[in-house]
This record gives C-alpha cells, sequence and structure tokens, in this order.
C-alpha cells in the first residue's frame, strides 16, 4: 500500500483534535503521513485568556507544545503560515516551502472582526492570543501608575475607563474578571481614592447581553454584572474609536483602554483557483464537513459554514470544533478503506459563563444554573479540557493561590 499523505491547517482545537484521533485510528499504521501546519509552536487554550490578561493564571500555564500530540515519528509540525492551496493538484503552499496532500483538513480558526469600524482596529486591543491577554495586563497596570501621579479626577476617570465592546460570554467573563483585578487586587498598592476613579463598561449593540443564554440567565447576569460595578451600556451600536475614546450613538466616551470583543470572521485562505464561499466568508461544506467539489479536503471548527437541519450555522465554539474534529478524523479514515461515512449532526451540550469569583451563569441539557455551585462546575469542567495534566494541576493551583492572596501585577 503506498503512502498517504494528510495534512492539518491549524493549531487550534480543530487541528489538535483532529491530530489526537487520528493518532488513535491510525495507530501503528506506517503509511499514514500526518503534516500539521501552524503559526505557533503551541496549542493555546483560548477560553482562559481572560484570566491571563487580569493576572489570574500563568500565561505559561494555557500553552501546550504541539509537538506533544504528534504521536508517530512519522508525523511532523511545520510552524509557519498556509500562502494559497493549490486545490485542484491536491498542494500546499508555505512562504518557504510546498507539498502534496491525500486529504486535507482545514481548521485555521478565526480572527477579530472589526466590521469597518473606523479606528477600531488601530486604536482597540483584541483577545486572541497570548500575546494580546499580556499586552491588556500590562496595559492596565501602567495606566493605574499613570494615574497615580495625576491630581485632576476628571483626567484620572478618564484615564482609569476600561472599556469592552462586545456583550458576548468573552466580553462579560473578561469585565467580570478585569472589574476584580483592577478594584481588589490594586487597592492593596494604591489609594482607596485612586481605585474609586477606576470604572469597567461594557458596550453591546444588542438590547442585552449573551444573546445565546435563555433570557432569565440574561437577566440575572446584567443583575450580578452590574451589582459587581460593571457599567453596561445596551443598544449601543461604536462608530469610530480614536485613541483616547469611542463614539457611539452620536456619543462619546473618554478612554485610553478600548478591548474589541465584539465578533470574530474566520481567517482567509487563498485558494487557486477560487471556491465558493457562504455569505459570511466561512466554507461552503456538506453532512460530512466535506468542502463542495472536493472530497479529499474538510473543513471544521470556525472557518467551517456547517449548519443545523433549519439552514442556521453552527455556533464558532469550541465544543463544537473538538467534536467537528473527531467526526472529520473517522471520516477521512473511512473514505481510505472505502466505508460509508458519518454525518455531522451538532446537538448544543450547553454554555457555562463565569461572572467573577465565585459566581458564574450556565444551561446545561436546558437545565437552568447559577451561584457558587455553578462557578465550581465551571471550573471542573475547563480543567477536564486542558488537554495535559501537569497543566491541569498548574491551573487547579494558580486558581487555588488566588483565593487566599492577591492576583499577580507583574508586567510581562
Amino acid at each position: 500500500m503506498k503512502p498517504i499523505y494528510i495534512t492539518i491547517v491549524g493549531g487550534g482545537f480543530g487541528g489538535i483534535y483532529t491530530l489526537k484521533k487520528f493518532n488513535k485510528i491510525f495507530n501503528k499504521n506506517s503509511n499514514i503521513h500526518i503534516t500539521l501546519v501552524s503559526e505557533n509552536n503551541y496549542f493555546l487554550f483560548t477560553p482562559l485568556l481572560h484570566e491571563v490578561a487580569t493576572g489570574g493564571i500563568n500565561p505559561q500555564n494555557i500553552i501546550e507544545p504541539i509537538k506533544k500530540f504528534l504521536g508517530s515519528s512519522l508525523n511532523t509540525l511545520y510552524v509557519g503560515k498556509v500562502t494559497n492551496i493549490d486545490i485542484k493538484n491536491s498542494k500546499i503552499e508555505t512562504r518557504n516551502r510546498y507539498w502534496d496532500y491525500d486529504y486535507l483538513v482545514l481548521a485555521p480558526g478565526a480572527e477579530t472582526n472589526f466590521f469597518n469600524t473606523p479606528g477600531a482596529e488601530e486604536n482597540c486591543f483584541t483577545l486572541k492570543s497570548l500575546e494580546d491577554a499580556i499586552k491588556i495586563k500590562n496595559h492596565c497596570i501602567t495606566l493605574i501608575d499613570k494615574a497615580s501621579f495625576i491630581s485632576s479626577r476628571e483626567e484620572r476617570k478618564n484615564i482609569l475607563r476600561f472599556v469592552i465592546i462586545g456583550g458576548g460570554p468573552t466580553g462579560v467573563e473578561l469585565a467580570s474578571e478585569l472589574e476584580e483585578f483592577l478594584k481588589q487586587t490594586f487597592l492593596r498598592y494604591y489609594t482607596k481614592d485612586l481605585i474609586d476613579d477606576i470604572s469597567v463598561v461594557i458596550i453591546q449593540k444588542d438590547s442585552e447581553l449573551l444573546v445565546q443564554l435563555s433570557k432569565p440567565l440574561r437577566e440575572k447576569s446584567l443583575k450580578i454584572l452590574q451589582k459587581n460595578g460593571v457599567e453596561v451600556i445596551l443598544n449601543a451600536l461604536v462608530n469610530k474609536v480614536t485613541k483616547d475614546g469611542i463614539e457611539f450613538n452620536n456619543k462619546s466616551l473618554k478612554t485610553n483602554t478600548a478591548i474589541w470583543v465584539a465578533g470574530v470572521k474566520p481567517i482567509n485562505i487563498s485558494f487557486s483557483p477560487s471556491i465558493s464561499l457562504e455569505n459570511n466568508g466561512r466554507l461552503k461544506v456538506n453532512q460530512y464537513l466535506q468542502l463542495d467539489q472536493y472530497s479529499n479536503v474538510y473543513a471544521l471548527g470556525d472557518i467551517s459554514g456547517a449548519k443545523e437541519d433549519n439552514g442556521i450555522f453552527i455556533p464558532m465554539l469550541a465544543q463544537v470544533a473538538t467534536r467537528e474534529a473527531n467526526i472529520v478524523a473517522e471520516n477521512i479514515k473511512n473514505q481510505i478503506e472505502d466505508k460509508t461515512l458519518k454525518p455531522f449532526i451538532y446537538k448544543n451540550i450547553g454554555t457555562l459563563i463565569s461572572l467573577g469569583r465565585w459566581m458564574a451563569v450556565g444551561e446545561i441539557s436546558h437545565f437552568i444554573m447559577s451561584g457558587h455551585f455553578t462557578w465550581f462546575v465551571w471550573r471542573t469542567i475547563y480543567l477536564s479540557k486542558l488537554i495535559s495534566w501537569q497543566k491541569k494541576v498548574k491551573v487547579a493551583i494558580d486558581w487555588t493561590i488566588n483565593i487566599f492572596s492577591e492576583r499577580d501585577i507583574s508586567k510581562l
């Protein structure tokens, strides 16, 4: 049997979980050669980035070297960016090399969508990478220290206004952690008058936060945020972002810190010849997650245009990408063995959202939950999703230390 070459593009949840599944189903099969292409040599556990940005977790504790997951010596990691896919001739192109594939798995992930808002890309922080999280933390520390030398209270308030644009899970979790980080941790090192000038604001274009949750949980989340001191501005569409402020609904808000978490879009990949896309930029796929007209190419995660039976696009979530990865790996094995392919059937298994220390809300199998117990469930599930036991232990230690002491305020 001649060698079979499989290429995976992307080192996020979709790519890594596909690789892990391949290692199980192709165990000791010397005919299978897998190459994973990633812009980083590590896997990043993105759901905990907001805790890195607020001093709750050591950055090193949410990354894993991809080489740990390669398994067979026949598998390789190529660190670089795909510049083009010659899909007709089954060739991958990068800046320095190109190679052929028999099967291709596309899981490059998503990037921040600024929706062409003037000034947003130039003046906003984002939260998609480890570097993003570290920049936010360092920026917060710098501003508080700068404000401590300013006598004008109005100027201090403007400098110490931290605005999060986007009221989805990422925005809400970041706001909750940021409120605690800025107002509790720094109180040990600065005067109460200075800390009282700090404000955390969420700007949300919709009439409610967390629109994917049931109405009772949306309302409860809003009340908890406001009780904890987070200001929430609803029905506010951001029109422009400058280096010292935000404009929305013919109003303006002065700030030196705008963090954009208002949406994402699939990472763009160049194909030759070009292929058809969905209106939202995702790749058109069939029920088996194969690209139209190219049965040896699969797409999963944020780039996949998979839909539910009612025609609605499946959410761009890590939990979706990991389940799609299993189906894609099994379908490629079945395709090699001339067996029947399995369709991907989406089922929402639930959502959990942290609202700061001791508080979380969520829905699991239509069961609504909130409070301290939900917070423990949230932490338990997130710990279980970390891939190695070493990282599970390290994150658990970080969390335990933070219960009994203040967070880290070292600039990195």
